[in-house]
């Protein structure tokens, strides 16, 4: 095999669109998609390129209507998603003093496919995501996308999983890690983000970034009447407009509060399983049970013996998320019959309900990533690792990191509930 690589270094273009706000213009809704791709990228990144094109074009008819959006829209147009998110980091580096003041939401897509919407981002968008999603019909089985994926999930789901898709308000929405270019909004800054597409049937048939990733292909066998697409662009289209004319914000905290508490229990499960193992493990090796298994005529050595592990203090944790519980009820009471004639002074302190999940130290060994609750794996690439700073320093088998994450993530936790304490009070004013 003869390989060639081109490390030449070319300009990349992102293209930025700023439809101003009429009445909050300092609040701002971000939309993304990027637009390059390997080879011919139909899949990826054009079937969800398109659909935020058609977005605009739709907000292009709105406005010369005489349509004016409440908050500030930004659709952006990446370059260099493919090389390493490289025109959507950029420009949140460059403009990370502005986001961090104006910054509502950002919403993201890349490839879009035919089947069911998968959603994924900051749970205190969960209860509006899911709002979104009970007024879009999917475009096939004309039922709501949001029942079709209850019921898809149902009939998939273990026993448990089914008792919860049945009696749930909200569906869960599953945490965000890297991969696209939601990544420096979120891990970087900590912007609420939603990463949404349609997908799970038609098949990859392993066209993925390669040259069959075509119009061909797409046509044949993928969104073939550009269905989805259309889907694509009414749910981000209807959550754009949604996030922009609202009066108060449609923040929530209690699905929130609800997902952090299921990370710590499986944070807790993951040190007992740790714990038991390490000891089974040197049980095993006191026993004899490397040498009895192995072949006598193979040399081969047993593993060495660990140190069981300490019991970990979770107080610290458990105390922030009890705050975190307590602070986002009485939040999501006051919210839901609450007219708040300072709306703006409500709305900056939501604006910085994500930022206050994030500390400027960063992670253990990764500055860059600063958000406390979501991170990608420092060895799993796209996939998420959920109270990373505690998750991965158990996992390594850093008992005296895991105990400073464990005090430093329940301080984040209280933080956030006082910001919310701070919102019920301005709400009643």
């Amino acid at each position: 095999m003869r390989l060639k690589s081109n490390w030449d270094t070319k300009r990349l273009y992102d293209v930025i669109v700023r439809i101003p706000g009429s009445e909050y213009p300092d609040e701002w809704i971000i939309r993304g998609n990027h637009h390059d791709a390997w080879v011919n990228g139909a899949a990826d990144p054009v079937s969800g390129a398109v659909a935020e094109m058609e977005e605009m074009r739709g907000f292009s008819e709105l406005l010369k209507q005489g349509w004016k959006p409440k908050r500030t829209l930004i659709y952006c147009f990446w370059d260099g998603e493919e090389e390493g998110l490289l025109g959507s980091t950029e420009w949140v580096e460059t403009h990370a003093a502005d986001l961090e003041k104006h910054a509502v939401a950002y919403i993201n897509s890349d490839g879009n496919g035919r089947g069911f919407l998968n959603a994924q981002g900051s749970h205190t968008l969960e209860n509006f995501m899911n709002g979104v999603m009970k007024d879009i019909q999917d475009p096939e089985t004309k039922l709501t996308i949001w029942k079709r994926a209850q019921l898809v999930g149902i009939s998939r789901g273990a026993a448990d999983r089914k008792r919860e898709l049945r009696t749930r308000p909200d569906l869960r929405i599953g945490a965000l890690g890297s991969g696209s270019d939601y990544t420096a909004f979120i891990d970087h800054l900590g912007i609420a983000s939603i990463n949404v597409g349609f997908g799970g049937e038609g098949g990859g048939g392993g066209v993925y970034h390669s040259i069959y990733d075509d119009f061909y292909w797409f046509t044949h066998f993928a969104d073939t009447d550009f269905v989805y697409g259309r889907a694509l662009s009414q749910t981000v289209g209807t959550a754009v407009i949604r996030l922009a004319d609202s009066g108060l914000l449609p923040f929530q905290f209690g699905d929130f509060a609800d997902t952090v508490r299921i990370y710590l229990d499986e944070l807790k499960k993951l040190d007992a399983d740790q714990r038991a193992q390490i000891d089974e493990r040197n049980r095993e090796i006191e026993e004899g049970v490397f040498i009895a298994a192995a072949d006598p005529r193979v040399t081969s050595i047993p593993p060495p013996k660990d140190p069981i592990p300490p019991h970990l203090n979770f107080a610290p944790l458990e105390d922030g998320i009890d705050a975190l519980a307590r602070s986002a009820q009485k939040y999501d009471a006051a919210r839901t019959k609450a007219s708040p004639s300072n709306v703006q002074a409500v709305n900056s302190k939501l604006i910085q309900s994500e930022r206050r999940l994030t500390d400027s130290a960063g992670l253990p060994g990764r500055p860059w990533f600063r958000h406390m609750i979501y991170a990608p794996g420092f060895y799993t690439g796209y996939g998420v690792k959920t109270i990373p700073g505690v998750r991965e320093a158990i996992e390594q088998k850093r008992w005296q990191e895991a105990d400073a994450q464990i005090q430093r993530v329940g301080t984040i936790l209280i933080k956030e509930a006082d910001l919310l304490d701070e919102a019920v009070v301005a709400l009643g004013k």
